[in-house]
């Protein structure tokens, strides 16, 4: 007698845009990764540059100590960069980054084979420099007005953030 069961055939599953709490949850994952990996060591050379002082104090310190001024925006950018290559690199390598893989998700070239060029311009929000700090507030809106849930930096990329869903 066969068991009931045994030869059904394998879960269907349906790639499909990636929800936006999933996105939302595997950033902030690589928001922390970030913050242990890349900023972290940038601790002490931060500390040393500045005080620590309350927000409202720290706009006029700036004004009248520019020489500090270049020195954290020159640490913010390298900080920036560094973020760009972990997202650029280990997407270009995995289609994931590690928040990715805890949730699901990968990112998906919608033209070919997935670019190295379409990681980079996907992220290109972490350049901590103008015009790309536009793209903080752009991008996320983006997301959420469209369809597909996508950013403005994905649709010029020609990428998109998918998962696979049983159907």
């Amino acid at each position: 007698m066969k068991k009931r069961g045994l030869d059904l055939p394998g879960e269907r599953t349906a790639i499909m845009p990636a929800s936006l709490w999933k996105r939302a949850v595997a950033f902030i994952i690589d928001l922390l990764v970030i913050d242990l990996v890349i900023a972290f060591p940038f601790r002490n050379i931060l500390d040393k540059i500045m005080p620590i002082i309350s927000i409202k104090d720290a706009y006029s310190y700036l004004q009248s100590h520019p020489d500090i001024s270049i020195k954290m925006n020159i640490v913010a950018i390298i900080i920036g960069l560094l973020a760009l290559l972990y997202f650029a690199v280990i997407e270009y390598k995995t289609q994931q980054t590690i928040g990715k893989m805890f949730m699901n998700i990968y990112v998906k070239s919608t033209a070919k084979k997935l670019a190295f060029w379409q990681c980079l311009a996907r992220n290109m929000l972490f350049i901590m420099v103008f015009p790309f700090i536009l793209l903080w507030i752009i991008d996320p809106l983006f997301a959420v007005f469209t369809r597909e849930h996508r950013r403005l930096s994905e649709i010029l990329s020609k990428t998109m953030v998918v998962g696979e869903y049983p159907i």
